[in-house]
């Protein structure tokens, strides 16, 4: 056995000699006595006291010397332990279930876990937050910095006003005693200070320009410490904080609180949504009610105060208002109130009429006599209420003409004539007609809140209002007036916006069209229906603004008295029509409130998707299922770009 392997073996037993001793119990002690130890053996034997279990950095070496005649119990021995590794510049950090053994300096940033300890050694090395109440924390920084040791870290934080600190408990502790003395709240007051010629708006920013370090705008800011708040409304300053820094204030506020130069602040306020022209006019009328006077009293804000004026500019959209401060920040705020985004809304209309009509015609017309001119024809029953009449057929053949227009209905004629002409002659006509019509109108239009608009779908007819041939004078000077009006579908709506999404409506909806059975331009009779009213609907609420149910029965009959009542052959002597008219006219309506540009988006792609639709079933039924499955929809921005629907 060499020497060096006897001087471990006799060290080792030192150490137990020196470390281990008392009665096995809870309330165990040892002294330490060491001479240049080995570390790692030291650290060893600190386990096996303490129970801990250690990681030791490969870089940990050295001889350790401990002088104590005392006895320690385990956690006085594990204090001692960490001081020891302070002295020879290591450090302990608890993980895991393990205590690591690392240099000190690379103490710092390893994250410790103190969970395994009951009370936190004083020698131990953590990390800590100390909260700052009243002083700034970046001004605490240079002056705890020497008290740390070089291994440690000590920095501020602004945003928090607080101090991060890596060290040992028992100087943490100390840092956290001096913390405390020098936060102590400062003695601070408020105070109120009037101006009198200058105004508080512009005060307040001349004053953190001229003492930044103390409002708190220079690199260091002061942690709300110092404030100076601006009293718009009575144009006074409220000054927040101690002693020294309201006489300083009070100093600068006096040396700049004088007469300007001119009187008064001119400004260029642009406008958003609202109309300048408008909006001029309405502050005017409000400015005969806010502008101060020069007296002062009550109302009354800057002295100097005068006349407001406001010039509104259509090109800029902009309003050109001259005022005094106090008067102009309160105008500038009504402004703000007003320039807002006006809400729209989509009015959607459904005009739904329903027509059914039912007809049946039955006549007979005799005729007999001489038709060849001669003497003329003896007898004859002419009806006009079904077809064509007996007579314009005996017109027509004594005329010898063919062009006989009988219109739709079923006609039949049987006669009897010899050289001389006809004998006799009759006509049976019949006709049994039923139509059924549904029209459905679906206008739509957008429009901002509380403005009125209208859509106009139809024609511009003209109608005849007069003519002349002949002048006063004698000559001929012949002219006819025409005067035309709209014939279709005009729907004007003003709606109104309330709170809870409620929508007012002043609604004119006419539907108007020229009556089919007048072709004469210069006797035109129009159909015209026409609702005026005002309804409240909510959001999205579709509602029935009017509706209209009428039912026609007309029968017409003509007869030869007498022959036409007869049973049975009474039939060969009259003419029967009955006609049965049947209408359903409903309007509907639907309001949407568009508040902002994603909703309005939201509509228009809609619109456009159902356009887009429309035009493939047109493909599909003109150019057959395959040339509309090639087709590709388009954005909607394309449609500025070319003619992309139709292709």
């Amino acid at each position: 056995m060499d020497m060096k392997t006897i001087k471990t073996s006799v060290l080792a037993l030192l150490l137990s000699c020196f470390l281990i001793g008392g009665a096995w119990a809870e309330d165990q002690t040892w002294k330490v006595n060491l001479k240049d130890a080995d570390i790692r053996a030291f650290i060893t034997q600190i386990a096996d006291i303490t129970g801990y279990s250690f990681v030791v950095d490969p870089r940990v070496k050295g001889k350790v010397t401990v002088v104590s005649n005392a006895p320690m119990s385990q956690d006085e021995i594990y204090e001692m332990f960490l001081s020891v590794l302070n002295v020879h510049g290591f450090a302990a950090i608890p993980s895991e279930g393990v205590i690591k053994i690392v240099q000190q300096n690379e103490a710092k940033q390893t994250a410790e876990n103190l969970k395994m300890f009951k009370s936190v050694p004083k020698e131990q090395l953590v990390t800590r937050v100390i909260q700052v109440k009243n002083a700034n924390a970046l001004e605490l920084v240079p002056i705890l910095r020497p008290m740390v040791a070089k291994y440690g870290h000590l920095a501020g934080v602004a945003a928090a006003n607080a101090l991060i600190i890596s060290d040992h408990v028992n100087n943490i502790q100390r840092i956290e005693r001096i913390v405390g003395e020098l936060d102590s709240p400062s003695n601070y007051e408020l105070e109120v200070v009037q101006l009198k010629e200058a105004w508080v708006g512009d005060m307040v920013k001349l004053l953190e320009e001229l003492a930044p370090a103390e409002l708190g705008k220079g690199p260091t800011k002061a942690a709300n410490k110092f404030s100076v708040v601006a009293d718009e409304r009575s144009n006074r300053l409220i000054l927040k904080g101690d002693e020294n820094f309201r006489d300083k204030m009070r100093e600068l506020i006096s040396k700049l609180d004088q007469p300007a130069a001119i009187t008064g602040t001119t400004k260029v306020i642009n406008l958003r949504h609202a109309d300048a022209e408008k909006l001029a006019e309405l502050l005017k009328g409000l400015m005969g009610d806010i502008a101060p006077a020069k007296g002062g009293g009550e109302g009354a804000a800057a002295p100097g105060s005068g006349k407001v004026s406001i010039y509104p500019d259509e090109g800029l959209n902009a309003l050109v208002v001259r005022a005094e401060p106090s008067v102009m920040k309160e105008i500038e705020a009504v402004i703000q109130q007003l320039d807002i985004r006006r809400a729209q809304v989509l009015i959607e209309a459904a005009i739904v009429e329903i027509s059914d009509g039912l007809s049946r015609q039955l006549g007979v017309q005799l005729a007999a006599g001489d038709i060849s001119g001669e003497s003329g024809p003896a007898g004859l029953t002419n009806f006009t209420n079904v077809g064509i009449s007996a007579s314009a057929v005996l017109s027509a053949i004594a005329s010898q003409t063919t062009d006989i227009a009988l219109g739709d209905i079923a006609a039949i004629g049987v006669g009897e004539q010899n050289e001389g002409g006809a004998q006799w002659a009759a006509l049976i006509q019949a006709l049994g007609t039923s139509g059924q019509a549904n029209l459905l109108s679906t206008p739509s239009i957008i429009t901002m809140d509380n403005q009125q608009s209208e859509i106009i779908v139809g024609q511009n007819v003209p109608f005849r209002t007069g003519e002349t041939a002949t002048g006063t004078d004698g000559t001929t000077n012949p002219f006819t007036t025409i005067e035309r009006q709209d014939v279709g579908l005009t729907l004007r709506v003003t709606p109104s916006i309330s709170d809870g999404d409620l929508v007012r409506l002043e609604i004119e909806q006419e539907s108007s069209s020229i009556a089919p059975s007048n072709e004469n331009a210069s006797d035109l009779i129009t159909n015209k229906r026409q609702i005026k009213t005002s309804v409240l609907a909510d959001n999205s609420e579709t509602i029935v603004l009017g509706g209209l149910i009428s039912e026609n029965y007309r029968t017409s009959e003509a007869k030869v008295p007498l022959l036409g009542d007869i049973p049975l052959l009474g039939v060969l002597f009259r003419s029967n029509s009955r006609t049965k008219d049947k209408q359903n006219l409903l309007v509907f309506l639907r309001p949407t409130i568009l508040r902002d540009k994603e909703q309005a988006a939201r509509v228009s792609q809609d619109k456009f998707n159902a356009l887009w639709e429309l035009n493939l079933g047109i493909k599909r039924k003109s150019e057959g299922e395959d040339h509309a499955a090639e087709m590709v929809k388009p954005d909607i921005n394309e449609l500025y770009q070319n003619n992309r629907l139709e292709q």
